[in-house]
C-alpha cells in the first residue's frame, strides 16, 4: 500500500513557495487537454415540423443541423486525439519533474509536439480504446480499467522510446493491487472538488488541480518503486533509457 497522507503532505510541501508555476501548468492541462469540456451559450435550438432554428433566428433545416453537429463532433475528436492527449500526457510529465523536486519550464507541458509525438498520440488513443472496450461490459470494469491504465502517461514520459502498448501493460503491473487505494485518493479529494464548485472553479484553478497533479505525480514513483522491490516490473522492462528532452 501507499501513505496517502505522506503523499499529499509532501504534494503541499513541494508546492510551497512554487505555486505560479504550478498554477500555470494545471490551467493550460484543464484548457487544452483531453479533459477538457464546454459549452456554448447564447443560443437556443428548437424544433418544429422537422426544422430546426437558434434562437429567434432564421430557420435551419434538422439534416443541416445534423450534418453540422456531426462535423463538428469530428472535429472535437480530432483534437482530442491529435492535440489534448499530447497535452494531458504532456502535463502529467511536467508534474512528475515537478514532484520531484525541478522547476521545469510551462512551456514543457507542449514538449510531446517537438519530440515522440506519435508515443504521445498512440498511447492516450490506446488507452482511450481500452477503457472504452472495457466499459462496455459494464460502468465498474471500465471504471476499474481506467486506474490500471491511469499510469501509463508518467510511463511514457519518462520512457517515451517504448510502445504504447508496453506503457499500458507496465501501468497494469505497477498499480496490480493498489486500484482500491487508487479510487480511495481519488475520494479524498471529493471535499475539494465540492469547494471548489462552491467558488465557481476558483479555488480549482488556483489550489486544487495543481495539489492533486503533484500528489498524482508523487503515486506513481511510489507505485513503480513498490514494483521493483516486488518483483512485478524489471530495469529491462523498461529499457531505462531516460528521456531525451526533458522528461
Amino acid at each position: 500500500m501507499f501513505n496517502r497522507q505522506y503523499l499529499k503532505a509532501s504534494a503541499k510541501q513541494r508546492m510551497s513557495g512554487r505555486m505560479g508555476i504550478a498554477i500555470a501548468a494545471a490551467v493550460i492541462a484543464l484548457l487544452l487537454g483531453s479533459g477538457r469540456t464546454g459549452t456554448v451559450t447564447g443560443f437556443s435550438v428548437e424544433f418544429e415540423d422537422g426544422q430546426a432554428y437558434f434562437g429567434p433566428g432564421k430557420f435551419f433545416n434538422y439534416p443541416l443541423v445534423s450534418f453540422a453537429v456531426l462535423i463538428i463532433g469530428a472535429l472535437a475528436a480530432l483534437y482530442y486525439i491529435l492535440v489534448g492527449n499530447v497535452i494531458t500526457i504532456g502535463s502529467k510529465g511536467w508534474f512528475l519533474r515537478y514532484w520531484r523536486g525541478e522547476s521545469p519550464p510551462v512551456s514543457d507541458v507542449f514538449a510531446g509536439f517537438s519530440s515522440y509525438y506519435s508515443s504521445f498520440v498512440t498511447t492516450g488513443l490506446l488507452k482511450g480504446v481500452y477503457v472504452f472496450l472495457w466499459s462496455l461490459l459494464f460502468i465498474i470494469p471500465g471504471i476499474v480499467m481506467g486506474y490500471a491504465y491511469s499510469m501509463a502517461d508518467y510511463i511514457i514520459c519518462e520512457y517515451p522510446h517504448l510502445p504504447a502498448s508496453r506503457a499500458l501493460e507496465l501501468s497494469r503491473r505497477i498499480t496490480y493491487g493498489y486500484k482500491a487505494e487508487l479510487f480511495v485518493f481519488d475520494l479524498s479529494f471529493w471535499g475539494w472538488s465540492l469547494a471548489a464548485a462552491v467558488t465557481c472553479g476558483v479555488l480549482g484553478i488556483a489550489y486544487v488541480n495543481p495539489y492533486y497533479s503533484t500528489a498524482h505525480a508523487g503515486i506513481y514513483d511510489t507505485l513503480k518503486f513498490n514494483a521493483f522491490q516486488r518483483g512485478a516490473v524489471r530495469p529491462e522492462d523498461f529499457g531505462m533509457i531516460p528521456a531525451q528532452y526533458g522528461y
